[in-house]
């Protein structure tokens, strides 16, 4: 008996469409200042944030699903099958690049900062404070891995209702932490954006938005209408305008906003199967980019770089070489690690369909 909300399909409709927005979000907000890209644009250098933060809520939705599910076929939740599923998934693609940053920095192509290598690789540069652009991007996977260590135990270890209470308790206390640390005690924007006491109620909206789409929860009408453009529009717009107002209110509430927008968009283009947006979103070249989005996000980083001059830091040589260097990581070590993660026998079907779509 299937229950509501539960996969039936090979991938949830729109994700991979959301993904590649989320992408093409980080790319732009990385061209911006950026040599040779025009001078208008730069006012898109924020975008990235935006695009992250939609990242984390399909993160948290997508796992939380996958567990919930995992839980109501077995009557349990296989820890060691998680982690292996993990690992087998980010781990290759992400060390890789990490030794390909290694090398550059050993024959004197790139300079890191220290410590920089060595927060990357142990997950934990969210808090390394002094780092530089070559690694920086790793802080966002340095949570989804904290994010990864400490929910599905979470959820072995007190059950899948309170599994949900504590995603509620997060939603609302994280916001009141951020105040803490903004007003209180005088936190870095870094840190008020990354450390992941700061940012992890939006990996917890997406894990609620899993346990409302369970549940089948319905959106109100008019999100069916095109009145909806309001919501992705205001995503971006009001923290912007909070920002203006006081940098204090942007690293509070609106980053919760960004949060609760980004959990109305993933629910209202997987459940609305219509349309000029549904059509976009899974269409081909969404998905492929969607599928792509892993390997871009590592790979964009050396290339869409705004402080250094270089050749292959140019508009738009960068963005090509962006693009080679991420078909490589994922067509030559991502997916040859996929098949084997789906010949190793990691659970039943529908497990895999929601292995896949993550």
């Amino acid at each position: 008996m299937m229950i509501k909300g539960e996969i039936q399909s090979k991938r949830l409709a729109s994700l991979d469409g959301l993904r590649a927005i989320s992408i093409l979000l980080v790319c732009v907000g990385h061209l911006a200042g950026t040599v040779n890209f025009p001078e208008s644009l730069t006012v898109l250098h924020n975008l990235g944030n935006f695009g992250v933060k939609v990242f984390f809520v399909i993160s948290g939705f997508l796992i939380t699903l996958l567990l919930l599910n995992e839980r109501q076929r077995n009557g349990q939740i296989n820890l060691k099958q998680f982690y292996l599923r993990r690992t087998l998934r980010l781990f290759p693609a992400f060390y890789f690049y990490i030794l390909c940053i290694a090398i550059a920095e050993q024959f004197g192509v790139i300079d890191l900062l220290p410590g920089d290598l060595l927060h990357a690789a142990t997950y934990t540069m969210n808090y390394h404070s002094e780092r530089s652009w070559w690694l920086n991007h790793t802080w966002s996977l340095a949570v989804e891995e904290q994010f990864y260590l400490i929910w599905p135990g979470l959820l072995c270890l007190f059950g899948l209702v309170r599994g949900k209470n504590i995603a509620i308790a997060a939603i609302i206390l994280i916001p009141l932490i951020r105040l803490i640390m903004w007003y209180g005690l005088d936190a870095s924007p870094s840190a008020m954006t990354r450390h992941f006491e700061a940012i992890a109620d939006a990996l917890a909206t997406g894990c609620l938005l899993a346990y409302l789409y369970r549940d089948g929860i319905k959106l109100p009408k008019w999100c069916h209408s095109w009145l909806f453009i309001v919501v992705p529009i205001s995503m971006i717009v009001l923290p912007s305008v909070l920002y203006k107002i006081d940098n204090g209110l942007f690293y509070t509430l609106g980053q919760s906003y960004i949060n609760v927008m980004a959990a109305m968009m993933v629910l209202r283009y997987m459940s609305i199967k219509k349309g000029a947006s549904y059509q976009i979103l899974n269409s081909k070249p969404a998905i492929w980019l969607g599928g792509m989005s892993y390997s871009l996000y590592l790979w964009q980083e050396p290339f869409l770089n705004s402080w250094v001059t270089d050749w292959y830091a140019s508009w738009p040589v960068n963005l090509l070489l962006t693009f080679i260097c991420a078909c490589c990581s994922y067509y030559f070590i991502e997916k040859p690690f996929m098949r084997f993660k789906y010949r190793s026998n990691f659970g039943e079907k529908v497990a895999r369909k929601v292995i896949q779509a993550s």
